[in-house]
């Protein structure tokens, strides 16, 4: 039979696996088919984040660690669902919902009971974070709640819900009432909330769009009666009498050759800012150029006046224009229509004379009598005359009303020096395709240059003009009125209506889910407390006690259990008790064993390492300096006697006192001064537990921390070398089997102390032998040489002979002193190729080969120079065997002469005789020679020969 571990790790791999296949079906779609613009920016990202924690978690199921398996899924999950409102608006309750669906369904199907319900827990937490991140954030893409979004929710939640199913008949009583009262509690409040949350954010909604369009649509009205009324300044110009007569009565110049050398002239003449060149003048003086000045000094929305008559000629200008002659202009080819006469109205530029934006109105002078086109009538408008129509389309405190032209231009409203001024820029790609899409749109919730805004839009043709001319020239203008709101702000009603639902909602959700829960812990807990001190009893707690919280049948069968524990307990305590004091036994021998063990293992050190030490001036601090840190000693130091036994000299110390008293010389008379002293002279250890209280402790202001002390001798085959002393800060620092360790370590110092003055003793007397060796062979051969007159000898190719007399040359004198081989070639300082081999003896040189070539020509080579050096080697050697094999020989004959003088004396008996025969004997030993032998009498005279 299945067990609950095995089936939660069967479900941790069902989990994790289908998690895998859902999350990589849904990134590639994602990834492959889902527009850009319909995607949050980080949907690439987050969903192929979840389905790769998905394998990890499917890898460690399978290998047996199923909890970090899905802890790992749960954990990408929440972090992804935290993250989510933070990118995108309106997905926070679906999210939430999912959140705690799919968390609650995996943490019961596979998970132990306890991390279960923290898991819960966590997804609830997770879930108010994400609705309020929802309802005080705002996401870089706004997304409607989509049914697909729903059914994605929707299918998650289906799947772990019947995983949850499946195996809800093994979950436990408390996580059975938790899960039916919480999915009841969730899908109630959700359906009531975001139900009610839906109707109030529909209709304010519609009455932003209604706000938004009436706005644009009263802009709109007012600019197109603001440019009606600036329009008739100028028609009412042109219906003038005394500028019709003027006209009427001026000759006009049909010719075009003449008209364009006239302009070439006037070209000329405002390119030379010349205003009295006579063509000029004859345009800007005048009472036609007075009265058009007049007109604009009464309308100065008017910056520039001008007429041009039917053939396009300059007639009148309130100022100097950039030409003379007009036909060629679009303004005057609409405006005379073939005679037909038109209203003109030009799209805004900036006018560089004024400054500022305007627009050309242009239209016909026709005769007030007989109806004949009398000339065209240019003005230069400025827009600044929208300025206040532009200012009351402003509504809240982001809300603006902009104009928007052909050419994805816009005519803005912006405030410069506290001065309200009109400009235009291109409008953002984002906001004129949308506008290209949606051309005949009243109301747009889009986007502007980055930024979410709600848009009323009106059509300015359509702004009620009754004069079908003008009306026509407004339908050539192509503009849009368009009112312009940030999002948050026009929306702002709503978010605060949907938030508070929202929020009224949440705190229903929570209150409900808590209710359920204390219900559920109400209900069950005095059974899964009876459930937990049963599980306590039968892995061996029989401390445990079941509370007795009703008197109902729950309540009687903990009372059994108490009453059987408590039997169990009564039985169990003496044996307890005798375990817990082996326990405490085996724990204090466990630990004694360990403190022994890493002392011999210090030792074991200590002793390698002084072992491989053969200087005695170094090896003592090294001992002083290990034992310190090896065991962990105030002080060390280490005393040797002297030579006469009285004093211990301190000969290494590793503490700063130790130095000082190092310095100074320290020593302490044996047998007398502290307890370094009295082991000195008894040869046994001593311990000093605590410093005060030692009568034979010696106070040494040097060591003023001192607060224990232990002192061993170092003996050598029973005799007492001297005292290795140890000090520390504590008081009673030392045990005896501390003691018994440092004596373990004082016989190795011991030891390596002797064998190193063993070694010292080995080499001096290495050392003497060596140069008694060498004097003696010294005068061995000095003895040979006077003895028996031979200095050396001579081979040539001619023969060979004794030399009696030294052979002295710089060639010689060199290589005896420099005790190496010298080679000298025939190069003009030496006369022959000559090779000088000293002969040495155990380095010692007793003689020189000299080597001279025949031929002059010759070269020594290497080979020649290394056979002569092994020659004077060997010939050392026979040389030396010789003169030892002459030295015993002599030796020999002179013992046997003397044992045959023995002999003779000793064959005599009368003292006569033996006086004789000793005198006869030596003479015949040494011929040539007066031998005498004399007495010496008592009282000290000399006897008679």
């Amino acid at each position: 039979m299945e067990t609950g571990g095995e089936a939660r790790q069967r479900s941790a791999r069902t989990i994790t696996l289908v998690t895998l296949v859902i999350m990589t079906i849904i990134s590639a779609v994602t990834l492959l088919f889902v527009p850009a613009g319909d995607k949050t920016p980080i949907d690439n990202f987050m969903m192929p984040f979840v389905a790769l924690a998905a394998a990890a978690g499917y890898y460690f199921a399978r290998r047996g660690r199923s909890n970090l398996g899905v802890y790992l899924l749960l954990a990408a999950i929440g972090v992804t669902v935290l993250i989510y409102p933070m990118a995108a608006d309106n997905i926070g309750w679906q999210t939430a919902i999912g959140m705690i669906l799919v968390a609650t369904g995996i943490a019961n199907s596979a998970l132990p009971e306890k991390a279960a319900g923290r898991v819960i827990t966590a997804a609830f937490g997770f879930a108010i974070a994400i609705i309020l991140i929802e309802l005080f954030t705002t996401g870089a893409v706004r997304n409607p709640v989509t049914p697909s979004s729903i059914v994605v929710i929707i299918l998650l939640a289906l799947v772990y819900v019947g995983i949850t199913l499946y195996r809800f008949r093994q979950f436990g009583l408390r996580t059975k009432f938790i899960i039916v009262f919480v999915l009841l509690s969730v899908f109630s409040v959700s359906a009531t909330a975001v139900t009610i949350s839906s109707l109030v954010s529909d209709q304010l909604k519609l009455k932003v769009e209604q706000q938004l369009t009436g706005v644009s649509e009263l802009t709109a009205t007012a600019i197109g009666r603001e440019l009606v009324t600036q329009i008739s300044v100028i028609q009412a110009a042109a219906l003038s009498e005394s500028l019709q007569s003027a006209l009427v009565r001026r000759e006009a110049q049909s010719n075009i050759v003449e008209l364009l050398k006239l302009d070439e002239q006037w070209r000329a003449a405002d390119a030379a800012k010349d205003d009295d060149d006579p063509l000029v003048r004859k345009a800007t003086t005048g009472a036609l150029a007075d009265q058009l000045r007049a007109l604009r000094e009464e309308f100065p929305a008017h910056v520039e006046i001008f007429i041009a008559d039917v053939y396009g000629a300059n007639v009148a200008a309130t100022n100097r224009t950039t030409d003379y002659y007009q036909a060629d202009e679009e303004w005057w080819q609409v405006a005379y229509s073939n005679g037909e006469g038109a209203v003109y109205l030009s799209q805004p530029a900036f006018d560089e004379s004024s400054g500022s934006f305007s627009i050309q109105v242009a239209l016909p002078i026709f005769d007030n009598h007989s109806g004949a086109m009398l000339g065209i009538i240019r003005s230069t408008l400025d827009l600044s005359v929208f300025i206040p129509s532009l200012e009351l389309g402003k509504p809240g405190e982001t809300g603006r009303t902009e104009i928007y032209m052909p050419g994805n231009l816009e005519l803005e409203l912006h405030v410069e020096d506290g001065q309200p001024m009109l400009e235009t820029e291109t409008s953002p790609a984002d906001f004129a395709s949308t506008l290209a899409g949606q051309p005949h749109a009243t109301f747009l919730d889009t986007v502007h240059d980055g930024s979410p805004v709600m848009v009323g839009i009106t059509d300015f043709a359509g702004s009620g003009v009754e004069n079908p001319e003008i009306s026509e020239a407004f339908e050539l203008l192509n503009w849009q009125v368009v009112t312009l709101q940030d999002r948050s702000e026009a929306l702002q009603a709503v978010e605060d209506t949907s938030r508070a639902a929202q929020l009224v909602g949440l705190a229903a959700l929570v209150l409900a889910s808590l209710a359920a829960v204390g219900i559920t812990r109400f209900i069950t807990s005095p059974i899964l407390s009876l459930t937990e001190t049963a599980k306590e009893i039968s892995t061996g707690n029989l401390n445990a006690v079941a509370r007795v919280e009703s008197p109902d049948e729950v309540g009687e069968l903990a009372k059994s259990f108490n009453r059987t524990t408590a039997q169990l307990r009564e039985t169990l305590s003496n044996l307890e008790q005798r375990i817990e004091e082996r326990t405490y036994d085996l724990e204090v021998s466990r630990r004694q064993t360990e403190h022994r063990a890493a002392q011999y293992i210090a030792i074991g050190e200590i002793s390698k390492l002084i072992n491989s030490e053969q200087e005695l001036n170094i090896l003592l601090p090294l001992i002083a300096r290990l034992v310190s840190e090896r065991f962990g000693f105030y002080h060390t130091g280490i005393f040797l006697l002297d030579d006469t036994g009285q004093y211990a000299v301190l000969l290494a110390a590793n503490s700063a006192g130790g130095q000082i008293m190092l310095k100074r010389g320290h020593r302490l008379k044996v047998g007398e001064s502290g307890i370094v002293g009295a082991v000195g002279k008894t040869g046994l250890a001593r311990i000093a537990f605590d410093v005060g209280q030692d009568a034979v402790f010696f106070d040494n202001p040097d060591l003023p921390d001192t607060r224990s002390e232990a002192s061993l001798p170092l003996k050598v085959r029973d005799a007492i070398i001297g005292v290795l002393d140890v000090q520390s800060e504590k008081p009673g620092a030392f045990t005896e089997d501390d003691t018994n360790m440092l004596g373990i370590l004082a016989d190795q110092i011991a030891i390596a102390i002797e064998n190193t003055r063993l070694l010292e003793q080995t080499r001096q007397a290495l050392t003497e032998a060596r140069l008694t060796y060498q004097r003696t062979l010294h005068e061995g051969w000095k003895s040979l040489i006077e003895d028996e007159d031979m200095i050396g000898y001579r081979q040539s190719m001619s023969g060979g002979r004794r030399l009696t007399k030294p052979v002295v040359s710089d060639e010689i004198s060199q290589a005896m002193n420099r005790g190496g081989a010298l080679v000298f070639h025939a190069d003009g300082k030496t006369d022959d190729p000559t090779m000088v081999v000293p002969i040495k003896l155990r380095d010692q040189v007793i003689g020189v080969l000299r080597i001279k070539s025949p031929s002059r020509e010759r070269p020594w080579t290497a080979d020649e120079i290394n056979l002569a050096e092994a020659i004077s080697d060997r010939l050392s050697l026979a040389l030396e065997n010789a003169r030892l094999l002459q030295e015993f020989q002599r030796q020999a004959v002179k013992e046997q002469t003397i044992a045959e003088i023995t002999g003779k004396i000793g064959s005599s008996i009368n003292l006569n005789n033996v006086l004789l025969t000793a005198v006869e004997e030596l003479g015949r030993t040494i011929p040539g020679s007066e031998v005498t032998i004399k007495l010496k009498d008592e009282s000290g005279n000399n006897g008679n020969g």
